[in-house]
């Protein structure tokens, strides 16, 4: 039923009546009331604390309506400030890099330079010796002889053995990554070792596939051109037809990739250092940061202060908490740069490294950070501990990296298993955070392994 289903004068004939006849009991206590203003005779009695509207007006009287436009407002909580390290910090060439890797576009080029280079053998071994052009001197002696068979046969052979080799090398890194066992400390050298020449072998063939499609280009399109005189040329039309036109097609398509792979090889690399460097240090703020606001505060100091107090009563690598004064100094001395106990923003901390830590050579960057990174650990560690060599198991890794940097477990316990060997001790782990804040290598495990727990959390998975 709603109002409109009530018809007019509904209520016609209905006898209107007063209050009820019950009046509340009177007020017993002092007699100290005020009547309403005008002449309504109403008078309200016992209302010791009752304040009048013409009273209210006199103590808080209404705004100015300019100062509803200048009045200032609170800042938010903490809490409510979006997330600084949230933001995508990659630049152009690392965008553009990783989209390369994982597109459809690079399949293709694989692809055609494979087909390419199955055409090159199968064409030079049906017309072996079918064109070529031979010079000779006055006396008619063969001096200089060029065959194009023997040069495309080749070039398909080089171009083969590359798609080969790059295949056996995804082919590792797809089985690594279903490694359930960890690698002992002992076995790394020689994986470490076994890289280089792999990553050696493929710089070679790199550089001999860009060599030999030039040097082709350069054979085969001014093959008729004068050569000198006593010149001859011989050569099947349609091996020469097939071969001019495939050169063109291949300096069009896999040219471009191949300066973008050699410029990822020779020039990219130094400026990518600096760059990884920088996002490690990026990742070390963000430990400091509890609140994830850009700002190392005090507040955030007492917030990671508990989280270590935390972990040291779990993992049990020191009988007593730190001193409140040495906890003070540590931070004092090594992150608060802007003076003791003031704020100091994600930028000015990172230029801050970068002017002290970036500025030596990179062979004395590990001692450079070590003392702040022992430090650190003497939160939650004692050196006398770090001496024992006492092996810190899964559970341990595990708790540490959830307390103090909210990690996803089961992503923590993967990275456990690919990229920290065994055994893990203390003093070991201490140099995995050295390496963290100083290596620039981003190639090498030794200065990713904290690294590669810290770019994945839960909740954002996919922060770098």
């Amino acid at each position: 039923m709603s109002v409109g289903d009530i018809t007019q004068n509904s209520f016609t004939g209905m006898e209107k009546s007063g209050p009820p006849p019950s009046l509340p009991p009177a007020y017993s206590g002092p007699s100290t009331g005020y009547e309403l203003p005008g002449n309504s005779g109403i008078s309200v009695i016992g209302a010791t604390d009752i304040v009048t509207p013409d009273q209210v007006h006199e103590l808080s009287p209404p705004p100015a309506y300019d100062a509803i436009f200048t009045r200032r407002t609170t800042d938010p909580p903490k809490s409510y400030k979006t997330n600084a390290y949230k933001g995508d910090d990659r630049n152009l060439w690392e965008k553009v890099h990783e989209w390369f890797e994982l597109s459809i576009l690079q399949l293709i080029i694989w692809l055609a330079w494979l087909a390419f280079s199955i055409s090159f053998i199968t064409y030079g071994l049906i017309y072996d010796g079918q064109c070529s052009w031979r010079k000779y001197n006055k006396k008619g002696k063969l001096v200089q002889e060029e065959n194009l068979t023997d040069f495309i046969r080749a070039e398909g052979g080089v171009m083969c053995g590359t798609i080969v080799f790059v295949l056996l090398c995804r082919l590792l890194e797809v089985l690594d990554r279903f490694r359930t066992k960890r690698h002992s400390r002992s076995d790394l050298e020689g994986y470490k070792k076994c890289g280089g020449h792999l990553f050696f072998l493929i710089l070679i063939l790199y550089v001999a596939n860009f060599g030999l499609c030039i040097g082709g280009g350069t054979k085969v399109i001014p093959f008729y051109n004068d050569h000198g005189p006593n010149t001859t040329h011989k050569c099947n039309e349609e091996f020469y037809s097939f071969y001019y036109h495939a050169k063109i097609a291949e300096l069009v398509l896999l040219m471009p990739y191949a300066l973008y792979v050699l410029l990822g090889l020779f020039f990219i690399p130094h400026l990518q250092k600096k760059w990884f460097l920088r996002r490690k240090w990026r990742q070390w703020v963000r430990l400091l940061d509890a609140d994830q606001d850009g700002v190392i505060s005090t507040d955030d100091m007492e917030k990671t202060n508990a989280k270590l107090e935390h972990i040291r009563r779990i993992v049990g690598a020191r009988n007593t908490a730190l001193s409140v004064a040495n906890q003070k100094k540590w931070w004092n001395d090594h992150i608060f740069k802007c003076g003791p106990g003031k704020d100091i923003s994600m930028e000015d901390y990172i230029s801050y490294l970068e002017g002290t830590v970036g500025a030596v050579p990179p062979h004395e960057r590990a001692n450079k950070v070590k003392p702040f990174i022992t430090g650190f650990f003497n939160f939650f560690s004692t050196e006398d501990y770090r001496k024992k060599n006492l092996i810190l198991g899964e559970e341990d890794f595990v708790k540490f990296w959830t307390i103090l940097a909210d990690v996803d477990e089961r992503h923590c316990r993967e990275k456990f298993v690919k990229h920290i060997p065994t055994p893990l001790t203390m003093a070991y782990f201490l140099e995995d955070f050295v390496a963290f804040t100083s290596h620039d290598e981003f190639w090498n495990e030794y200065g990713n392994r904290v690294y590669n727990v810290l770019i994945q959390r839960s909740g954002n998975c996919c922060d770098v």
